[in-house]
């Protein structure tokens, strides 16, 4: 087995995700490397100015100043002395001035020659002497050592001297402090010796660390190389790697895209046949559903039929016993009975058109039409007056323009007598001393028609709101609801009418002193809406 194909091996048992950050870790960590590199270059050459710059060549200039100040100041003003070509005070001040200076050139360069070069550079040069085989070069020699301790006795020994000359100048003990002189010169100019080879000994040492440090950027300039080329390579090898396995993994997904790919078609061939059964499943379960709807408001429209019929049957009753009684009592004649026959047909009138009320909400013929708004709410009202009657329902209407619609007209009566059974059935559990009201509010704007239908039943609970227009959910006994009434309410509006119907708590005054707990269902409806779908009128006739 080759390497690549123990890589590959290794490969496959690793995610897609996990490659994915093999591969940046590894960008991440060539590019990091890389830059270290360059980072440890770059300060190594800082390395190298300032030991050349600060740690050799201001102690040569602090020195060569040195030596000028003895040869200049001191010794020429003592020579001005002892041939009387200054002033006794002029030469104290001069070379008061000159000890001052050789002093805090001599402290400088103690502090040069003894301060190492710290931080990064230094850190990173000696990071890579690691690298070169070559002796260590310390700070100071013993050489470099002896002399700076014999200049500092020397000067020690000078400053003395001319101290205790210039307390002789200053009483003008001149032939005494001329004998001074001498010997101040003489050891003037052995100390410009010992300054003469103590640069000598750092311009050395400043020699040999050039070439260490021309060896140290040589051999780092080549480790840099070396690095770069190994990084790239392995970088290389290991993108080659993936990128193969990325292909095998792109045949891989091709081949099984092919094999889903004739599944699917397999699929989308019996798919048809599938939805059109399950349609057609779904529109028997709906016509069922609506079916039971009808159902249950037939049961409630014959009820009402009844109440309102009672009352004229029993006035036609009274008029045929008035026929007996008025034959019987020998009084019955003709205007009698022609006052009778005509309140008999405004009776038999009125149960006709009660009649026809009822039986025009049932009819099936469901061709869109236009209609008034005011007209089939007042219509749902006057099919739930007996209801709302009975359970003493106060039922007010409130529209301010007589708004037109086109569409089916008996279908919206159906929602509302949906909408306001519901709040009768709410009102009626609840106590016989509170006022129940409903209230229905039309209002319109540029595009739509809004129906508001509001009760003072409490509102609905906030985790049945959700439910309240899925099928067969109902919060009513078995014997009193089905649970279908809202759903179908929904399926008419939506489909049908191409609107919206919601529920929402409010709380409103309903024209009253007090602030209701109120439930608001609320039904939109476009002005002028056109039914581009011909399947709805096959399956508004099948309701």
């Amino acid at each position: 087995m080759t390497f690549v194909e123990f890589i590959n091996q290794k490969l496959e048992t690793i995610k897609f995700s996990n490659k994915t950050k093999i591969l940046i870790f590894i960008i991440l960590s060539g590019t990091m490397t890389i830059g270290f590199l360059m980072f440890v270059s770059i300060f190594a050459l800082k390395y190298d100015y300032e030991t050349l710059f600060q740690k050799h060549t201001q102690p040569q200039v602090d020195l060569e100043e040195i030596k000028d100040n003895y040869r200049v100041n001191i010794a020429e003003t003592l020579r001005d002395i002892k041939e009387r070509q200054i002033s006794n005070d002029d030469a104290i001040e001069v070379i008061y001035l000159a000890q001052q200076i050789i002093h805090k050139q001599w402290n400088s360069y103690q502090f040069a020659t003894n301060r190492q070069i710290g931080g990064l550079p230094y850190l990173a040069s000696r990071w890579l002497s690691l690298f070169l085989v070559m002796p260590d070069i310390p700070e100071k020699t013993i050489f470099q050592k002896g002399i700076v301790d014999k200049i500092s006795v020397k000067m020690q020994s000078i400053d003395s001297k001319i101290n205790t000359m210039l307390e002789l100048l200053k009483y003008s003990k001149t032939e005494q402090a001329s004998f001074l002189i001498d010997d101040i010169m003489l050891e003037a100019n052995s100390l410009n010796i010992y300054l003469s080879s103590l640069i000598t000994t750092h311009l050395k040492q400043a020699i040999t660390e050039k070439q260490v440090n021309d060896s140290l950027f040589q051999t780092s300039t080549i480790m840099l190389i070396l690095l770069i080329g190994m990084i790239f390579f392995f970088i290389t090898m290991v993108l080659f790697i993936i990128i193969n396995h990325f292909k095998n993994l792109h045949n891989y997904l091709e081949e099984n895209i092919l094999i889903k790919t004739k599944e699917l078609r397999d699929l989308n061939d019996s798919l048809e046949l599938r939805i059109k059964r399950e349609v057609e499943n779904s529109r028997k379960k709906d016509n069922i559903m609506f079916q039971q709807a009808r159902l249950a408001s037939l049961g409630e429209m014959l009820q009402n039929i009844a109440h309102q019929w009672r009352q004229p049957l029993g006035s036609l009753m009274m008029i045929i016993q008035s026929f007996e009684s008025k034959f019987l009592a020998g009084k019955l004649d003709e205007p009698f009975i022609a006052s009778r026959v005509k309140d008999a047909q405004l009776l038999s009138s009125n149960m006709s058109d009660t009649l026809e009320d009822f039986r025009t909400f049932f009819n099936p013929n469901k061709s869109k039409k236009a209609f008034r708004i005011k007209e089939v709410i007042q219509k749902a009202v006057d099919l739930s007056k007996y209801q709302l009657e009975r359970e003493e329902i106060t039922l007010a209407l409130f529209i301010k323009d007589d708004l037109e619609v086109f569409g089916f007209k008996n279908e919206l009566i159906h929602v509302l007598l949906n909408l306001i059974g519901n709040s009768k059935d709410i009102l009626a559990s609840k106590s016989e001393q509170m006022d129940k009201i409903i209230h229905i509010i039309a209002k319109q704007n540029e595009e739509r028609i809004f129906i508001n239908v509001i009760d003072n039943g409490g509102g609905i609970k906030s985790d049945i709101i959700p439910k309240v227009f899925d099928p067969y959910f109902t919060t009513k006994h078995k014997s009193v609801g089905t649970g279908i009434g809202l759903y179908m309410s929904k399926q008419m509006v939506e489909k049908h009418m191409h609107g919206k119907i919601t529920c929402k708590n409010i709380r409103h005054k309903l024209s009253t002193k007090f602030l209701w707990a109120c439930t608001m269902f609320t039904i939109e409806i476009p002005k002028n809406y056109i039914n581009t779908n011909e399947g709805d009128d096959d399956e508004q006739a099948q309701f």
